[in-house]
């Protein structure tokens, strides 16, 4: 005995909008051979309409509970025969709207990170100043030591000549 077609309702909450799940119920729904389609709803929800066998319904809400468990799925089955668009597909009414808040949300992290970027800037450019000053100090350092490893030379030669001459005198 073969499966029996279903048509299903279902509306899924929490953690549901500006995740890009619309796209992943697409994705599965397409995968599964489904008709049907996402929409988000005016409720922050997003709705699923879809047709298949019985079963392939069942392992879809499946799929979609395993990859998001934090979310809620509530299914009602439509009794009545109605004919769904295949492929499945998601309604974008909304995209526009939806890609304007996320450039929104995008340009508020990119002032803040822009905001860190010049603190960093400024601290490396204090650093960079310290380094150079440090740097200076080195290079009289080593010019002093270059004149006491000069000053030793000549201090060395002289004790060897008054050793040379005190060894001559005894």
């Amino acid at each position: 005995m073969s499966a029996a077609m279903k048509s299903i309702y279902a509306t899924i909450s929490n953690h549901v909008q500006m995740v890009g799940y619309r796209e992943i119920v697409e994705a599965h729904g397409r995968a599964r051979g489904l008709a049907g389609f996402v929409f988000n709803d005016v409720d922050g929800s997003v709705k699923v309409m879809a047709s298949g066998l019985e079963p392939v319904l069942n392992e879809f809400i499946h799929d979609l509970k395993i990859i998001r468990p934090d979310t809620a799925i509530e299914t009602k089955e439509i009794k009545e025969d109605i004919r769904l668009p295949s492929p499945f597909g998601k309604i974008a009414i909304d995209d526009v709207l939806e890609y304007m808040a996320r450039f929104d949300k995008g340009i508020g992290i990119l002032t803040e990170h822009t905001a860190i970027l010049k603190d960093q800037n400024s601290t490396l450019t204090e650093h960079t100043a310290l380094l150079k000053d440090q740097s200076s100090t080195l290079t009289e350092h080593t010019a002093l030591l270059k004149d006491q490893s000069s000053t030793l030379t000549e201090h060395t030669a002289l004790l060897k000549d008054q050793s040379s001459t005190l060894t001559e005198h005894t």
